[in-house]
């Protein structure tokens, strides 16, 4: 080590910051900013040529056209593509496609809790913006508190720090992760993955929504006693207990009565709400088998799948 060189190539932690630097540059080129509600700056960016992806929540509504900011302060006009407030994700096409880079990388390797977590965003004036962390927690498939499907649960140290909500993240090898988002958990970054992201992009792009499924019940999870799981022929040891029918919709149209309890829906599972959702979730529009209890004695029945015609919070 000289004077003229207090940082030689070998040094570890230097290579180390270089390398992060790197990526932030490499991710950071297709981060763009993103005028918020009462002028908050959240983050997006372009998920593939001419499409931006941002954070839903930044939004107190949802603009049908916005100026984005990209590299270089360069103004980006877009116009809505769709939103999904279930995944926290809504999706901008470009004026100009080609007025900004699309993300780069390759597929992630195996994720652990421990591994970094780097998220790239954009400030207001067109600077870039970074913050690494560490993932907390990996798990399975989930579902939001609006019913969004979510491919596998990726949750951050910390929280998403002001401006970062709708950023990308990524891995130590630069492979995009995800987007962050803050609006998913109360205390912790979550981050969507890339997975869910390109599921919701394809459905924005094809109707402008998501589907979800519904059959305009309220339940509430019940015990089966053994003899009730095996009459239905389920194998289930819990089930949901019907307790109001949203009149009109899908399950009072087709028998479903108050007081009973379905057990399983096309074959998937329905011992809670959620399970209930992730059964029904390939089949809106169609017709599937309730396997159901009615005053002790198992029924078959079919039953319509609507799709979620609001936010609330009911299968």
């Amino acid at each position: 080590m000289t004077a003229s060189d207090p940082h030689p190539a070998s040094d570890p932690l230097r290579a180390h910051s270089d390398r992060m630097a790197a990526i932030v540059d490499e991710i950071g080129a297709a981060a763009v900013a993103v005028l918020g509600r009462r002028g908050a700056i959240a983050s997006g960016c372009v998920w593939r040529p001419g499409l931006v992806v941002t954070a839903a929540h930044v939004f107190r509504r949802t603009p049908a056209a916005l100026t984005l900011v990209g590299a270089g302060a360069r103004s980006l006009a877009a116009t809505l593509v769709g939103i999904d407030s279930s995944t926290d994700l809504a999706l901008f096409r470009l004026a100009d496609e080609a007025a900004a880079t699309p993300l780069v990388g390759g597929e992630p390797a195996p994720l652990r809790a421990g591994h970094l977590a780097i998220a790239v965003g954009r400030g207001g004036e067109g600077d870039t913006i970074a913050s690494a962390g560490i993932v907390n927690r990996v798990g399975g498939p989930w579902q939001t508190w609006l019913g969004g499907s979510i491919d596998r649960l990726i949750r951050l140290d910390g929280g998403v720090y002001e401006g970062l909500s709708g950023a990308p993240v990524a891995d130590a090898s630069g492979a995009v992760l995800g987007v962050a988002t803050a609006a998913l958990s109360r205390s912790y970054g979550i981050v969507v993955p890339a997975p869910t992201v390109s599921r919701v992009v394809d459905a924005l792009l094809a109707n402008g929504r998501v589907a979800r499924p519904w059959l305009g019940i309220g339940a509430q999870t019940v015990p089966l006693s053994e003899s009730a799981s095996v009459d239905v022929g389920a194998g289930e040891r819990s089930g949901l207990l019907v307790t109001s029918l949203a009149a009109g919709g899908p399950a009072e149209r087709d028998g479903v009565l108050i007081g009973d309890i379905i057990v399983k829906a096309a074959e998937g599972a329905a011992a809670n709400l959620r399970e209930l959702r992730q059964a029904l979730a390939a089949h809106v529009g169609r017709t599937v088998e309730l396997a159901i209890l009615r005053g002790g004695a198992p029924l078959a029945l079919q039953a319509s799948v609507g799709e979620w015609p609001g936010e609330r919070r009911c299968g």
